[in-house]
């Protein structure tokens, strides 16, 4: 009995440095001797680890599929990309010179060359429309003389769709006070008002158009004679390309 038990005591130390996780388990559970309690924690914390970084693995790495392309279709990437840009949003000089040479054959062509006034820039074409053409006196109503001027605005500006328009209104000095017109200011923005709405139902987009009212504060002339005033009564009719504006504008800046 004494001889085994001696045998046996280096058969439990064998086994406790062969296998010290099943012994310290076996040991805290019996409350025996605790000295490996930390391969429990120990194995917990590598196994925490490794399946933290397998999730790591799994969702972070994506896989480049993106095949390799030939050096030279690399090489003609860039000029692909620039095929593909939209065109210049304004009108080239050519294109532009044509607008303007189509109005200046207009203005002839229906026998306007003493009511209808055209300046034109690289940028812009003012149309200068006299009262007596689209408007009777202290009215708002338009002529039907006038309706052959505002159909042409209505192509331009359907064809062109990069150009937008700006309406003014203007009177002389002359004072009125009516019921439908208490001042001037009244009087000429109800004008480019009236024709902003015939161009709105030509198929004119509204956010296209914009109306002021001037009254008698801008004139062309000296309000000092009835030729004078009669040149200050008018429709202004501003034809411009809003996007090479902005452009030359910055260029300069």
């Amino acid at each position: 009995m004494a001889d085994h038990a001696l045998r046996s005591v280096p058969a439990a130390e064998t086994s406790r440095r062969e296998y010290p996780y099943r012994f310290a388990a076996a040991s805290v559970a019996n409350g025996g001797d605790d000295s490996y309690w930390w391969t429990i924690t120990l194995s917990d914390l590598t196994l925490l680890l490794l399946g933290f970084s397998l999730l790591w693995y799994a969702t972070v790495k994506v896989p480049d599929e993106t095949p390799l392309r030939p050096l030279a279709q690399a090489a003609q990437a860039p000029k692909t990309a620039l095929a593909a840009a939209p065109p210049n949003p304004y009108l080239h000089a050519e294109a532009w010179q044509t607008v303007r040479d189509e109005w200046a054959e207009f203005v002839v062509s229906t026998g306007l060359q003493n009511d209808l006034d055209i300046e034109s820039t690289d940028s812009e074409i003012l149309l200068l429309l006299r009262e007596a053409v689209p408007f009777a006196s202290g009215k708002a109503d338009l002529r039907a003389r006038a309706l052959p001027v505002l159909e042409k605005v209505a192509a331009t500006l359907l064809v062109h769709a990069n150009l937008s328009v700006a309406i003014g209104g203007h009177t002389d000095s002359l004072r009125i006070a009516s019921a439908e017109f208490p001042s001037n200011w009244e009087l000429s923005t109800a004008r480019a008002s009236r024709v902003a709405r015939y161009l709105i139902a030509k198929g004119i987009h509204p956010a296209r158009l914009s109306v002021q009212g001037y009254a008698d504060y801008q004139p062309r002339e000296p309000n000092s004679t009835p030729t004078n005033r009669r040149t200050n009564r008018r429709v202004e009719i501003r034809l411009f390309q809003k996007n090479f504006a902005e452009s030359t504008l910055n260029n300069r800046r």
